[in-house]
């Protein structure tokens, strides 16, 4: 799934299905290699489909965009939880 430039609310909901239906062909990579806006429900769509691929035994791939995502998430505190959670590559 391309995340396109930005991950913020304004496109939270229709990123969300688009997660939603990756998850359920069972992948989990999402490519964020054009990301340059992420806001706080973007982090949050993230960690929460990080938590749905963990239930479907999968763990989320993030491909591109680690300096943006990890710095946001270090922003508002999250940031391990999100290492934890979603596998960030350059």
């Amino acid at each position: 799934v391309a995340l396109g430039a930005a991950l913020t609310i304004a496109e939270a909901a229709q990123c969300a299905r688009a997660l939603s239906a990756m998850l359920a062909r069972g992948t989990a990579r999402a490519d964020a290699r054009t990301l340059e806006s992420i806001d706080t429900a973007g982090i949050q769509l993230l960690l929460a489909a990080a938590a749905a691929a963990q239930e479907r035994g999968l763990k989320l791939q993030v491909r591109g965009g680690a300096r943006l995502l990890s710095g946001a998430a270090e922003a508002l505190g999250v940031d391990g939880d999100l290492a934890a959670v979603v596998e960030l590559s350059a």
